[in-house]
């Protein structure tokens, strides 16, 4: 189910809980007429709690989104810079550079797919030891250049480690996602604080009208969760742009230069 499926799910649930209570008010007014500072004091303690949990996952979540921004900030940055030590020599680099280049389109492919119409599919280790192999291939081809000094090679091993670090760190924590068992505690709770709601509700019009605001905002909570938490898809999104700087200041791959005068022909 996707995300804003699942939202509909949990408003309608809510609504329905809601709808619930108004019924229990109608077939029993008496008892709910007597019950009223009851039902507010225990709709009281649900709604407190259900405000601090709910204010804690969603500043987690936004923690966790900045963490990702970070990391891919920092990889732009370690890559960024082993194309800086590539480009000092130039007439030596020029392979490992493409090499370079197609990796990052790769990485643009794997974790922002829908630029190409994808969805996003898995991402595991089996990328990042593909990304390794990559990377040692292009420390292989710096160590042969000429009149390479230790310090650049030192510095080619260093923003290495680092990319196949913070590659490691953002598989990481794409696999630890929220538990789905917490979301449906904590949204239960807001299932019977709506159900309670009703239960002290005659349910008129207006009464109904502000409950299913109240449903429509607990859905946007959780959307809000939600996205958060899936920081390559829907519309928050991780940004791609230092990515696409990037790609604009590497080498000229010879094959995609090629393609426009193929197609003129």
């Amino acid at each position: 189910m996707n995300i804003f499926g699942r939202c509909l799910a949990i408003a309608t649930v809510a609504f329905a809980c809601a709808i619930a209570g108004i019924y229990v008010h109608k077939l029993s007014p008496p008892y709910a007429a007597l019950s009223v500072d009851l039902i507010r004091s225990v709709s009281g303690v649900i709604g407190t709690l259900f405000a601090i949990v709910l204010g804690l996952l969603v500043s987690s979540s936004y923690a966790t989104f900045n963490s990702h921004q970070a990391d891919f900030d920092s990889l732009v940055s370690a890559v960024a810079n082993i194309d800086f030590l590539l480009k000092h020599f130039p007439d030596e680099s020029d392979q490992p550079r493409l090499l370079l280049k197609r990796m990052v389109h790769r990485l643009l492919e794997r974790y922002w797919p829908d630029k190409n119409g994808r969805s996003l599919g898995e991402v595991n280790y089996n990328h990042l030891s593909n990304d390794v192999a990559e990377i040692m291939a292009i420390n292989n081809a710096a160590e042969k250049f000429k009149n390479i000094s230790r310090d650049d090679l030192n510095s080619f091993r260093e923003f290495s480690s680092k990319f196949v670090g913070i590659q490691s760190n953002i598989i990481r924590s794409l696999s630890s996602e929220m538990p789905a068992l917490l979301l449906d505690v904590v949204f239960g709770w807001a299932c019977l604080l709506f159900f309670l709601y009703g239960c002290i509700s005659v349910g008129n019009l207006l009464e109904v009208f502000f409950l299913l605001l109240g449903v429509i905002a607990i859905a946007s909570a959780n959307f809000l969760l939600l996205e958060l938490t899936n920081p390559y898809q829907g519309i928050f999104k991780v940004s791609s742009a230092a990515f696409d700087l990037l790609l604009d200041s590497m080498i000229q791959d010879p094959e995609q230069s090629s393609k426009p005068s193929a197609t003129s022909n």
